[in-house]
């Protein structure tokens, strides 16, 4: 149950909103993440996390540490040369390799963290205000139904943001509409910044006034949350396409890249926040926290969009 409920609530909610054309998740055509010490800047402990820099070489043994104010984890890892999604193949289909080091990250509690990594000669620090732990993934099921999970807990960055994971979308190809909102955390995000990016830090879609044929917050009162209501349409060509042997079959050896040599993006874990504040005025505090979420998710009509697929309830877009 702990693994579906914030199916919805969260799989639209991601503070990466960058000035482009809007949609509604679909297909592999997003643009790139832009180039970043890390990538990408929030994970789940187990998750996998791409340092790039300078004085990074092929085959150098580095140490890094991930700390805060009580916990400190040090992990061993390589570097290696291959693409950055941030640099596809240049006119001649010449891929560029970029030295990175890719790192999973550890079983830390969730909140900001300084990361430190160091070789023999060389070292460089990602500040707590550029990295965040965040909860493990809620696992979406293909299927109609009213969920809830108590004390579901995930991070909230340094800037305030609220952060929270979602996986099992690669299973669901069916058009689905989400409700959802969390009890006794009143946060209320119509006029903060909601958006949703991928586990591969690519920016997927955001709540603005382009979004709002898919995308809208109900206002609520008291000590529940704003309601958030999403409508992701129909994934089933984009299922397809990725089958083993199909057109958009992902590279074995690099699942960031297609077969074919195309970028590839990946839909089956979303990373997801808000930016909000609280009743008292205030933004929620860095570190961990804990919430109960209820949500409804209804399978959609492949026919019909988000507008026969709207209750009769009044709701806010949020502003760009």
């Amino acid at each position: 149950m702990r693994t579906v409920v914030l199916t919805s609530f969260f799989s639209f909610l991601v503070l990466l909103s960058q000035p482009m054309q809007l949609q509604a998740g679909c297909g592999c055509d997003k643009p790139p993440p832009e180039p970043a010490t890390i990538i990408p800047p929030v994970a789940f402990s187990g998750m996998t996390v791409t340092f790039f820099h300078d004085s990074l070489q092929p085959e150098q043994v580095w140490t890094v540490v991930f700390r805060n104010e009580t916990t400190s984890i040090t992990v061993m890892a390589t570097v290696v040369a291959k693409r950055a999604l941030f640099d596809p193949p240049n006119s001649q289909s010449v891929p560029t390799l970029h030295p990175q080091l890719a790192v999973t990250v550890p079983t830390l509690p969730p909140g900001p963290y300084e990361i430190d990594a160091s070789t023999l000669n060389a070292s460089f620090v990602v500040s707590r205000e550029a990295f965040t732990v965040i909860g493990k993934p809620v696992v979406v099921s293909e299927q109609t139904g009213k969920y809830s999970v108590k004390d579901y807990v995930t991070g909230v960055g340094a800037d305030g943001t609220l952060y929270v994971s979602l996986g099992g979308l690669n299973n669901v190809c069916r058009p689905m509409k989400f409700k959802a909102f969390a009890k006794d955390y009143p946060l209320r995000f119509a006029d903060g910044a909601v958006a949703i990016s991928n586990s591969q830090g690519i920016f997927i879609d955001a709540l603005t006034q382009q979004s709002a044929d898919h995308f809208s917050v109900e206002p609520h009162d008291g000590q529940t949350s704003d309601k958030l209501s999403y409508f992701r349409h129909s994934f089933a060509q984009y299922c397809a396409d990725h089958q083993p042997g199909g057109p958009k079959a992902v590279d074995p050896q690099d699942p960031n890249w297609h077969v074919d040599g195309t970028v590839h993006t990946d839909y089956s874990t979303l990373i997801l926040a808000i930016s909000g504040r609280l009743d008292d005025g205030t933004t929620p505090q860095a570190g961990a926290v804990s919430f109960d979420l209820t949500l409804q998710a209804k399978l959609g009509d492949p026919s019909q969009g988000w507008a026969q697929e709207q209750d009769e309830e009044p709701r806010r877009q949020g502003r760009n």
